[in-house]
């Protein structure tokens, strides 16, 4: 699982400031705030998914020590750990696909 641990390091990306729009009179913006401290849903979506990623990546290091040190004979817990966070993984790699996927399809669109 040594290639799940490089995921920490997203979570290092910093924010780009600068000029962004105040979206706050666009339509469908109903779930988003001022451009000031903005708290967008979708963006929580991606730093939960982010999260778990990570959390889970933790749990299984700390049940394959466990298991490696003798410390817990508990096997079937740590397969079902790997599953967890291989799952994880999954959920984060399609949701960044589908967002890259409605970007190219934004991009594309006549205005």
């Amino acid at each position: 699982m040594q290639a799940i641990s490089t995921l920490a390091d997203v979570t290092k990306i910093k924010k780009i400031d600068g000029n962004q729009p105040n979206i706050s009179g666009v339509v469908g913006t109903e779930g988003t705030e001022s451009a000031q401290g903005a708290k967008i849903p979708f963006k929580s979506f991606f730093e939960d998914a982010i999260q778990d990623v990570i959390s889970t990546d933790q749990q299984v290091n700390v049940d394959a020590q466990m298991l490696a040190t003798g410390q817990s004979d508990n096997l079937h817990q740590y397969s079902i750990d790997i599953a967890k966070a291989q799952l994880s993984i999954d959920l984060l790699v399609e949701m960044r696909n589908k967002a890259l996927d409605s970007y190219s399809e934004i991009m594309r669109m006549s205005v």
